[in-house]
């Protein structure tokens, strides 16, 4: 297990910010921490960088308590956190050799320029930073996050300020560094959609509290249909016991419409459509918060 978050709790002036949070996440996973502002995903993340002392429960980073073993644990970890802040007047080549001298860490010129190609900053690197697009300085904040060469990365709204261009491309690097590197990633972001395509577990925070966590992708249980005549068709639909729920209808899980269609035929009813409704991650999250 890369990450375990053991019933993390915390307040501020008496308020309940994060009540009572647990989390396992499997090495080379990308995992996603998803909540309205003001859910408790920001200070969560604070716990694990260990910003922020929980009122009870601990945080582990590879096998290494945050609140412990802190050098231990974090030394192992890559963050994207709030807003990156670089100093303008430096080149964001130069931003890095800082961020990396105050760090102690002694990191060769070659791991420097693998991160920035990696974040696909090569050509700006040695432009100031005051000319740089939030877009870019998201890129350096990652490009940072990966100079040291971590096995988990965390990363706080990545899209944050990119073009759809810088979406897509974020979307591939984060695949890449699963894929090829083995990293663990955890990642919060408003894009649902991009959620939805890089991760299959994820923990939804609502009013500081856990209301889901695992996969959240079910087998549908809602099909459209589309018949001639509809009256004598959603009749026999009523008959096989599925239910009407709008303009859909509700089936038993694993469905199989085969033997359905077959006799919908044989009864002269005429099938144009039968598909399945598929959840999509924002139905799902409206869901679960509403609960």
């Amino acid at each position: 297990m890369m990450v375990r978050l053991q019933n993390l709790s915390k307040s501020f002036g008496g308020r309940p910010a994060v009540r009572d949070v647990s989390v396992n996440i499997s090495q080379g996973e990308i995992f996603g921490l998803l909540g309205h502002n003001g859910a408790g995903k920001s200070t969560t993340f604070g716990m694990m960088l260990g910003m922020l002392t929980p009122d009870h429960g601990e945080t582990f980073i590879g096998g290494y308590s945050v609140q412990r073993e802190r050098r231990q644990a974090l030394g192992r970890t890559g963050a994207i956190f709030e807003t990156p802040a670089f100093y303008d007047y430096l080149s964001g080549w130069d931003n890095l050799r800082f961020f990396v001298s105050l760090s102690g860490q002694n990191i060769s010129r070659a791991r420097l320029e693998e991160a920035v190609a990696l974040v696909g900053l090569t050509e700006r690197i040695h432009d100031r930073v005051k000319a740089y697009s939030h877009g870019m300085r998201q890129r350096l904040g990652l490009a940072q996050a990966l100079v040291p060469s971590p096995e988990f990365l965390l990363l706080d709204e990545p899209n944050d300020g990119l073009d759809p261009l810088g979406i897509l491309e974020m979307r591939t690097l984060i695949r890449r560094l699963r894929d090829e590197r083995k990293m663990t990633v955890m990642l919060s972001s408003h894009l649902l959609s991009e959620v939805e395509l890089l991760c299959d577990r994820v923990a939804i925070l609502h009013e500081g509290r856990m209301v889901f966590e695992g996969v959240w992708r079910k087998s549908s249980t809602l099909w459209k249909f589309a018949l001639d005549p509809v009256e004598r068709g959603e009749a026999l639909l009523r008959e096989v016991g599925l239910l009407a729920q709008g303009e859909c209808w509700l089936a038993p899980d694993n469905f199989d419409p085969s033997p359905l269609i077959e006799r919908l035929v044989r009864e002269g009813i005429a099938v144009r459509e039968v598909t399945p409704v598929v959840q999509t991650l924002e139905d799902f999250y409206r869901e679960a918060i509403h609960q």
